[in-house]
């Protein structure tokens, strides 16, 4: 009995503290801290009523997997509508590499060479970058447009 009532003052305490965390939030926010609290504690509740038996396991499990489903799925979810609005606005926003003028210099500095670098030179470091900023390795498509920019106005530079 006293190890149950133990159990309940610490289980109330917890609540306690993550209101008081949650007040302490904007009130944009709050709703999906509740939300997550509602759920955490329904998830708890069909745990101890398995563990008890007063459910069937499988409903435990199941009760017990939905915060984490949850928030997988939710995260998933703001992943993909985020990307979108970023791809959106970074396409409104940024204009293309190759239509912002380079110099030689820039050039220079983007692909880490010295002046009067010759033609292997320039080929060789475009490839060293290109390998580690691709978009397919991690990178992203601004720069590796800047590298690709680059490379062009130096290689333009060495045949005029």
């Amino acid at each position: 009995m006293i190890i149950r009532l133990f159990f309940a003052v610490v289980v109330l305490y917890g609540i306690y503290r993550f209101v008081k965390l949650v007040q302490s939030k904007p009130p944009e926010e709050r709703r999906g801290y509740y939300m997550t609290l509602l759920i955490g504690l329904g998830a708890a509740a069909l745990v101890l009523l398995s563990i008890t038996g007063r459910v069937p396991l499988i409903a435990g499990i199941i009760g017990g997997a939905l915060p984490f489903v949850r928030q997988l799925a939710l995260k998933y979810i703001y992943h993909r509508i985020g990307t979108s609005k970023q791809k959106d606005s970074a396409e409104k926003a940024q204009p293309t590499a190759s239509a912002m003028p380079m110099n030689k210099a820039q050039a220079l500095s983007t692909l880490g060479l010295q002046a009067g670098a010759s033609k292997e030179e320039i080929i060789s470091a475009h490839r060293k970058l290109m390998q580690k900023f691709h978009p397919d390795r991690g990178g992203n498509d601004f720069l590796a447009s800047q590298i690709n920019h680059a490379k062009d106005t130096l290689l333009d530079d060495n045949i005029a």
